[in-house]
């Protein structure tokens, strides 16, 4: 599960870059949190922050992201706390 964690940190740090799109955040993410056998869950902080990025491409509108750098940027702060 580090492993995973460090790959979420990675993608939480190349959104706030805005050097990868939130739709293959968002992917990566979903195919882990759909992954029942890796047990994900059963880590507070990993569950929580997937959820988060499986989240990171979600639209209010044509075009119009729920989240933004800012959400960004308090995910990668969680994280790091």
């Amino acid at each position: 599960m580090r492993e995973v964690l460090e790959q979420v940190r990675i993608y939480m740090t190349a959104l706030v870059q805005e050097s990868v799109s939130r739709e293959e955040v968002a992917d990566w993410a979903m195919a882990r949190v759909k992954d029942e056998s890796a047990d994900y869950s059963s880590d507070a902080i990993l569950w929580t922050a997937l959820d988060r990025l499986a989240g990171a491409d979600l639209q209010q509108g044509p075009g119009v992201y729920l989240h933004d750098g800012a959400d960004f940027r308090a995910w990668l702060a969680d994280l790091d706390r």
